[in-house]
């Protein structure tokens, strides 16, 4: 007899698991079996900051699970730095099958995220659900429009009509069967770094490409702001290009696309040399008959010995923040042929390395490269934590 129950239990768990909608019966006329209200609909998303790499998990279920025929979850939208993504999008899939249903709850985990996913992630969740409410036939009379006195009935959920009906009697009271969707959102943010997953130089190289196109949107809103004893290439490359706007995307008649001169760029730092091609402040012109277009505002000043890192460059997008630091460790951490290798408590060459997961060995030492992306906002208050205007009004100022 065992022999014969365990596949039949295996069958039927595999078809209970595959079904994913429910039958829902109720019983005349009181209808036990359904709740008093609509049914509400729960979603959860977690978790609801991804900061490493890994995938969102949404849950969603009813506060009546025996009267619901079906939950699913549909991945809505995705809020990304450069614009929106929509399910349509035969590029960019979240969730595979979109929507997902089950029941009477249906739990379900997007693909693995990177930091080309950082934003904000939206979910829908739906429900089928059966529920009852109560009414009430009354016998009332009014009058029409002839000023007639006439005799209807009219329903209500509860309770004697009012205006314009008088000298109501209740018929009956009865319960009613109602059926219908319920829905609900939530979202989840991913700011993933992007170091944990590109070599040095290319996260330099994705993010002077991501800076462009992000200019493109932001235009004349882009703010950056530094401290640098050197920017390295190609995003000074593309931070000169911001600062002093351009044309792009120009058709057979010359009609062009315009990425305006962000709003302000400031570079402080202590090697003057290096603000060569960065800085500019007149403004952005072209055409065949020259017309001029934005402000360009980029501007540097020399602090004095007080830079004390290669790079920290911090960029307010179009969405996005960013926050790059690069920064050098001496050789007497890592290197045994220096000769002060063996001076180094191992406790602290354990520290400082723990904290460089993306870098590149340079004869000057270990380049050490973050890069942070954050919802916007950021970095104007960090822009005032870090001093950067009275730094700049006590250097020598260039232009």
């Amino acid at each position: 007899m065992r022999r014969i129950m365990l596949p039949l239990l295996s069958l039927l768990g595999l078809a209970l698991a595959q079904r994913t909608t429910c039958s829902v019966s109720y019983t005349p006329p009181n209808y036990p079996e359904l709740p008093v209200g609509r049914p509400q609909i729960y979603l959860t998303v977690s978790p609801t900051a991804l900061a490493s790499p890994g995938s969102f998990t949404a849950r969603a279920w009813t506060s009546s699970p025996s009267t619901t025929a079906w939950v699913r979850i549909r991945w809505a939208r995705s809020e990304l730095a450069l614009g929106n993504v929509e399910p349509w999008n035969p590029i960019y899939t979240l969730l595979s099958p979109n929507p997902v249903q089950g029941c009477p709850e249906v739990q379900v985990s997007t693909r693995s995220l990177s930091f080309r996913d950082n934003g904000f992630h939206h979910f829908t969740a739906e429900a089928f659900v059966y529920w009852k409410e109560w009414r009430e036939d009354w016998s009332c009379k009014y009058r029409d429009s002839q000023g007639e006195e006439q005799t209807t009935t009219v329903t209500t959920s509860g309770g004697a009509p009012g205006s314009p009906y008088y000298a109501c009697t209740l018929l009956r009271g009865y319960w009613v069967p109602l059926s219908g969707t319920v829905s609900t959102s939530s979202r989840g943010a991913a700011y993933l770094t992007w170091e944990r997953e590109l070599s040095y130089d290319q996260v330099l190289q994705e993010f002077a490409h991501r800076l462009v196109e992000d200019h493109k949107r932001a235009g004349a809103s882009m703010l950056a702001y530094a401290y640098a004893k050197e920017v390295p290439e190609p995003v000074r490359g593309a931070l000169a290009q911001v600062a002093r706007g351009y044309f792009y995307e120009c058709g057979l008649l010359g009609i062009c696309s315009r990425a305006d001169p962000a709003g302000e760029i400031k570079v402080l730092t202590d090697v003057p040399s290096i603000l060569y091609g960065l800085l500019y402040t007149g403004r952005l012109c072209g055409g065949f008959i020259t017309f001029c277009f934005g402000q360009q505002n980029a501007r540097g000043a020399d602090i004095g010995p007080k830079v004390e890192i290669k790079t920290f460059l911090m960029v307010k997008g179009f969405r996005h923040d960013y926050l790059l630091m690069d920064r050098v460790i001496p050789r007497k951490y890592y290197d045994p042929s220096d000769p002060e290798y063996g001076a180094v408590p191992e406790d602290e060459r354990n520290q400082v390395l723990q904290g460089c997961q993306t870098y590149k060995d340079t004869p000057e030492g270990r380049r050490c490269l973050a890069l942070a992306e954050t919802p916007t906002g950021l970095v104007p208050t960090l822009k005032t934590l870090l001093m950067i205007d009275p730094m700049f009004q006590r250097g020598r100022q260039y232009p």
